[in-house]
C-alpha cells in the first residue's frame, strides 16, 4: 500500500530578506558563539576579583562597608546579565529576522528588553561602586569641591538610569506590544533611547575615568607612585572604550529592522563594560593583596618612606566594636595597618588637619602606635 509523504511546513520569516539574500532557518547564523566566549571570559574575572576584594576586606582589613555592599551587587548582577544575555542568544537572539519565524522573533525581543533594563540597573550600580570607592580613597573632607562633584555625579546617575529603567519597562502600552508589534497600541522610540543611553554611558565613562587622575596629581607622593595609583584606577579605561564602541553600534544599528541580530550585539559590549567596571572596583583591594604577598616573599624592615608614601590615604572609620579615645584620630598609613594618633598636649591648639592634598598634618607632638591584627 503506498504511502503518502507529509508535506513540510511552510516556513514564514519574522522579516523578508533583504534582495539578493536568502533565508536560511535550517542553519542561520548566529551570535551564539561570540555570546559564549564572552560570558566564559567575563564571569571568572569578574568572580575571582570579587573574590580577592572580599577576602581583603573580610579577613585582612575586618572591615566591611557600604561600598563593598554595593561592589558585592555589582558583581552578582554581572553574572546575573551574562545569564541573561545567555538566554536572550538561546531564544534566537542573534539571528537575522529572516532565519526565524515570527514567534521565534517575540521570544528574542522578550529576553532582549529583560537584559536591556537589567543592563541599566547594573551598569548605574556599577559606577556607583566605583565613585564609593573614590570618596573612600581621593575625598577625606566631606563636603569639599572634590566631594561635591563625586556626590553630584552619583545623582545624576540614580536619576538618569532610574528614568531610563522606568522607560524600558513601560516602552509599550500595552506592554505585550514590546514583543509582538502586531498588538495594538503605543511605544517610544526605542532606538532614540538607546542611543541617548550610549551617549551618556560614554560621556560619564570618560568622566569617572578623569577623576583619579585629577585627585592623585595633588597627592603628596613621588612621581612614580603617583603614575602607580593612576594605572590601578585607570584600568577602567577599557570601560569608556567599551562603551564608545558601543555608542556607535547603536548608531549604526538605529533603525534597522534585522532588531533580532543587532539589538543582541549591544549586549556583548554591554557584558564588556561591566566586567571592566568591576575590575576598576576591585583593583585596590587586588594590590593590596599582591603587595602584602610580595612583603611576606621579601620581608623587609619598615621605613619612614613607607608612613611618607602611605600618609595620603585617610583611615576608613574603626570598626564599631573598637573602642575610641575622645583624645584619639585614627590613620590607614600602611595596608593593613591602624595607627593610632595621639596629640600632646592635648590643649585647644593642637589639632590634626586634614587638607584636601590627603596628608596629615600636625601641631605640636605626635605619637603614633601601630595596632596590629
Amino acid at each position: 500500500m503506498a504511502t503518502t509523504a507529509e508535506p513540510r511546513p511552510t516556513f514564514t520569516p519574522a522579516l523578508k530578506p533583504p534582495p539578493g539574500v536568502i533565508s536560511n532557518p535550517e542553519n542561520p547564523a548566529s551570535l551564539a558563539y561570540e555570546s559564549r566566549l564572552t560570558i566564559g571570559i567575563a564571569v571568572p574575572l569578574v568572580t575571582i576579583a570579587f573574590a580577592a576584594r572580599a577576602y581583603v576586606r573580610i579577613i585582612i582589613k575586618r572591615s566591611w562597608i557600604f561600598e563593598d555592599w554595593i561592589a558585592f551587587v555589582a558583581w552578582a548582577g554581572t553574572v546575573a546579565y551574562c545569564g541573561i544575555m545567555g538566554a536572550t542568544m538561546s531564544n534566537h537572539g542573534g539571528q537575522h529576522a529572516w532565519d526565524i519565524t515570527a514567534q521565534q522573533a517575540h521570544d528574542a525581543a522578550y529576553w532582549f528588553n529583560v537584559a536591556s533594563i537589567e543592563y541599566g540597573v547594573m551598569i548605574c550600580i556599577t559606577k556607583l561602586a566605583i565613585l564609593w570607592l573614590y570618596r573612600r580613597f581621593f575625598s577625606p573632607i566631606r563636603w569639599s569641591l572634590f566631594d561635591i562633584l563625586i556626590v553630584s555625579l552619583i545623582v545624576i546617575l540614580i536619576g538618569f538610569y532610574g528614568i531610563t529603567s522606568f522607560v524600558k519597562i513601560f516602552e509599550c502600552s500595552p506592554r505585550a506590544k514590546i514583543f509582538d508589534k502586531s498588538i495594538p497600541g503605543t511605544c517610544t522610540d526605542v532606538s532614540r533611547l538607546l542611543n541617548t543611553s550610549g551617549m551618556f554611558n560614554t560621556i560619564t565613562d570618560y568622566l569617572i575615568l578623569l577623576l583619579p587622575v585629577h585627585a592623585v596629581w595633588k597627592l603628596q607622593l613621588t612621581p612614580i607612585k603617583k603614575l602607580y595609583i593612576v594605572l590601578i584606577f585607570t584600568f577602567g579605561l577599557c570601560a569608556p572604550v567599551f562603551s564608545t564602541i558601543g555608542f556607535i553600534v547603536r548608531l549604526r544599528i538605529s533603525g534597522n529592522p534585522d532588531t533580532t541580530w543587532n539589538q543582541p550585539e549591544i549586549l556583548l559590549w554591554g557584558a564588556a563594560e561591566l566586567t571592566s567596571g568591576n575590575l576598576v572596583v576591585c583593583a585596590p583591594e587586588v594590590g593590596t593583596l599582591l603587595s602584602r604577598r610580595a612583603r611576606r616573599r621579601n620581608p623587609r624592615r619598615p621605613t619612614t618612606s613607607i608612613l611618607e608614601a602611605s600618609a595620603a590615604r585617610v583611615a576608613e572609620e574603626r570598626a564599631s566594636h573598637r573602642k575610641k579615645d575622645l583624645d584619639s584620630r585614627y590613620y590607614e598609613l600602611e595596608e593593613g595597618n591602624m595607627y593610632d594618633a595621639r596629640v600632646s598636649p592635648t590643649g585647644s591648639e593642637a589639632r590634626i588637619y586634614r587638607p584636601e592634598t590627603g596628608a596629615v598634618q600636625v601641631r605640636h607632638e605626635i605619637t603614633v602606635m601601630s595596632e596590629r591584627p
